[in-house]
């Protein structure tokens, strides 16, 4: 593991593919919020506060995850620490991770999140987009809230007679999508407001479909 400080905000992370399964993280759950993931991380944090000064605190994090030509990649990690910068996180992620999803190769393995997110800027897009997904889907959903931005988590491969494509042109139509789902997740339980649990898109149909 190698860690080096960019700037006063910034710091770049360097793993090797066997660091990884020392940990007993498989590539195929990198991109989960498991208890594996999290120790790994927070030791990294802790080793990055050590020998590099870099302080999380309760500090808003950017975190960008790229494979190396070789077995192994880089995590960068940015820290925002105003409240006010949330709309260029907004924008960071819309346009960095929406470029370059999290993914490790190691024997054509690919890390593929089961979480499909979508942000939103209006509460009545997320009703609107809702009401029509009711009859096509029937997954797990779950509604979140955070600094006037409103955030539907949806499991993958739930849908019934559509296929998910078709869900996702739906909600294309009224959010944007965020690739990097497993960080907003574990951001969004910790930070957020969790709004509806489970079944958002049905109450949502429910209670504002007219």
């Amino acid at each position: 593991m190698k860690i080096e400080r960019i700037d006063s905000n910034k710091i770049k992370i360097t793993l090797s593919i066997d660091e990884l399964e020392s940990w007993n993280v498989d590539i195929d759950d990198l991109s989960y919020n498991t208890p594996e993931v999290q120790e790994m991380f927070w030791t990294m944090m802790k080793k990055a506060e050590v020998e590099t000064g870099f302080y999380v605190d309760d500090s808003q994090l950017i975190i960008e995850a790229m494979p190396l030509h070789s077995d192994g990649f880089v995590i960068v990690i940015t820290r925002v620490e105003e409240d006010e910068d949330f709309e260029s996180i907004h924008k960071y992620i819309k346009n960095r991770f929406k470029k370059s999803e999290l993914r490790v190769k190691k024997k054509s393995k690919k890390i593929h999140s089961t979480i499909l997110t979508y942000i939103f800027d209006d509460f009545d897009n997320v009703c609107d987009a809702s009401i029509r997904l009711n009859s096509m889907y029937n997954g797990n959903s779950n509604l979140y809230n955070y600094k006037n931005y409103y955030y539907l988590l949806l499991t993958r491969n739930s849908s019934s007679d559509n296929s998910p494509e078709d869900v996702e042109t739906i909600l294309s139509e009224y959010g944007d999508k965020v690739e990097n789902s497993s960080i907003i997740e574990g951001f969004l339980n910790e930070h957020g407001e969790k709004i509806i649990k489970n079944n958002a898109i049905e109450t949502l149909n429910n209670y504002f479909s007219g």
